[in-house]
């Protein structure tokens, strides 16, 4: 096949899974799906931070090549998340050995159960997401998509690891994170999660908290650096300029570590 016909064939793909397939009822929302990994993977290729191999990562972070991670599944994701993402957290965690973690963003609790996964049965993990009572509409620092993942999620917080035996080391916190204060539950966190709000006063807010109990060899992750949530890239790029920042390769996860603290120029953000 010459290179006139193969980049006819590539468009004729394009257009069929881009386009025609979205007008067809049955395969709409894998052709959504692609539209998404397209944007994605454009903005992965352009974006300030570098990415980098998730190999690379563990190595960055002093661990030894893993073994295992331990997966959650299957279970409803709820509309977010990924396998592969998982697989990288879980990876970050096995790395990290951490005794102490804390998640802003529980959601369904897929995350927190994928950490207690690979944290061992020591690790406690405190988890923090708004109480039921409180309505979407009622907290307006949150923007229009994490409005529809507080409506997905309420009386459903934390269920994915409620019925297991890892729910023994998690502790749910059910505070707006706009008023929580990390340093009330814990003295210091060898790694932070970061996946609540994304708007700019919501991303601000939780990263402050994680600094503020980050141990001195502490890593913290943000999740959702990529095209849908321009105020999370356009915090992470700020915080870049003072702090080595990299995306996993693969993800949407950026990480930034004080085992890499002799190439920071300053301690918080």
């Amino acid at each position: 096949m010459g290179k006139a016909a193969k980049a006819l064939a590539w468009i004729g793909d394009v257009t069929q899974v881009l386009v025609l397939s979205r007008l067809h009822p049955a395969r709409r929302r894998i052709s959504e799906q692609a539209s998404t990994a397209c944007r994605s993977l454009w903005f992965h290729a352009r974006c300030k931070i570098p990415q980098v191999p998730l190999a690379e990562i563990v190595a960055k972070l002093g661990a030894a090549p893993l073994e295992e991670v331990v997966l959650p599944g299957p279970t409803d994701l709820g509309d977010v998340g990924s396998q592969v993402g998982y697989h990288a957290l879980g990876a970050v965690v096995r790395a990290v050995r951490p005794s102490v973690i804390l998640e802003t963003g529980t959601y369904l609790g897929v995350s927190a159960y994928a950490m207690a996964l690979n944290a061992g049965p020591a690790c406690r993990i405190f988890t923090v997401d708004l109480p039921d009572h409180a309505s979407a509409e009622a907290v307006p620092e949150l923007n229009a998509l994490d409005q529809r993942h507080v409506q997905t999620s309420r009386k459903r917080v934390g269920e994915a690891f409620l019925r297991h035996a890892v729910a023994r080391q998690i502790t749910q916190i059910r505070e707006d994170s706009m008023t929580f204060r990390a340093e009330r539950w814990l003295q210091e966190a060898e790694l932070v999660y970061v996946d609540g709000g994304h708007s700019m006063p919501c991303i601000t807010k939780d990263t402050e908290n994680a600094f503020r109990v980050l141990a001195p060899d502490g890593t913290i992750v943000w999740d959702d650096y990529f095209h849908l949530y321009p105020d999370v890239v356009t915090f992470l790029d700020r915080l870049a300029e003072d702090h080595p920042l990299y995306g996993i390769e693969g993800t949407n996860y950026v990480i930034y570590s004080r085992r890499w603290h002799g190439r920071d120029r300053s301690a918080q953000p």
